[in-house]
């Protein structure tokens, strides 16, 4: 293996490790407030990440790099995820009141979940890595809904770590890694008239396990899965946008979108097409900075659309 890359993961494990004594330190409480501190750093001390990212940025939203708004909106997004990373690593490292938990967030367009599940075909959740979407998930559990997750394995975490965090709230946890067994887990939790929560906003790591898209100026490997599973079982799926931040996160449900396209191939880039709404929408709130996206370069000026 090569020694950057093992050096990378090494330090992102030691990150990991420090973090989570802290937070058992603090609690979930403090958790964000802390993860607020951190993106505050990384947003100051790696001013060359931060320059690249500005400069992407602006670029797809036809801005200057050093435009005032960008600068503020990069920043928030650091402050904001890094706090909903920290707060993701507390409620699943040691099992958290889930009173607390609902009441750190507010989920609106609850009457087009209701709609969508009376169809008796579960639903399809499409979320993105903005803020803690996941406390949704807990909230809508408290509430008496059935919910399965599905997640990727994170080298830096210890082993189990999402899979022993979801159960402990009554979640059902679906390894994306698994292939054609998390598929089948997937189809039979829709057929079991489940939630199904799913991302698709970061891509995926190997080009030949997802399709090339163009997403937020990138091309990029974007994975098929969500638009394969509504394709199978003819689920609804719904948009999950985060719309506020403070005081408490607020999430909202959007209405189901239909996929129309003849191929799959069509039908996942309509669903990107979708997850940059969502993004668009409220860009502060997104994890510009994930590693995925953030070191991809962006696509030439002559082919962006």
């Amino acid at each position: 293996m090569d020694l950057g890359l093992q050096f990378g993961r090494a330090r992102r494990r030691l990150t990991y490790l420090i973090y989570r004594t802290l937070l058992r330190s603090v609690g979930f409480k403090r958790a964000r407030m802390l993860g607020g501190w951190s993106g505050e750093l990384q947003f100051r001390l790696f001013w060359r990440q931060r320059h690249r990212l500005q400069r992407d940025v602006a670029l797809i939203l036809g801005r200057r790099s050093d435009d005032p708004y960008v600068v503020e909106l990069l920043h928030e997004a650091y402050r904001v995820n890094n706090g909903a990373a920290l707060e993701i690593m507390a409620m699943f490292d040691r099992r958290q009141d889930e009173h607390d938990l609902a009441a750190c967030c507010e989920l609106d367009g609850l009457e087009h979940l209701r709609e969508a599940m009376a169809a008796g075909r579960g639903a399809i959740l499409l979320a993105t890595h903005s803020g803690n979407a996941l406390l949704t998930t807990i909230r809508l559990a408290q509430a008496g809904w059935r919910i399965s997750v599905v997640y990727r394995d994170a080298r830096m975490m210890s082993e189990g770590f999402f899979q022993d965090g979801l159960e402990q709230y009554g979640i059902q946890a679906i390894l994306a890694n698994g292939g054609i067994r998390a598929y089948g887990q997937m189809l039979t939790a829709l057929k079991q008239g489940r939630i199904v929560f799913v991302m698709m906003d970061q891509g995926v790591k190997q080009a030949e396990d997802g399709l090339m898209q163009r997403f937020l100026g990138k091309d990029l490997p974007m994975p098929a899965g969500p638009a394969q599973l509504a394709r199978a079982s003819r689920a609804p799926l719904l948009p999950l946008v985060t719309t506020a931040v403070s005081p408490v996160w607020r999430f909202e449900v959007r209405p189901q979108v239909a996929l129309t396209g003849d191929t799959l191939e069509s039908d996942v880039a309509f669903l990107v097409g979708v997850t940059e709404q969502q993004i668009l929408a409220y860009p502060k709130f997104w994890s510009w900075h994930h590693r995925r996206w953030g070191k991809s370069r962006l696509a030439p000026v002559s082919t962006r659309s």
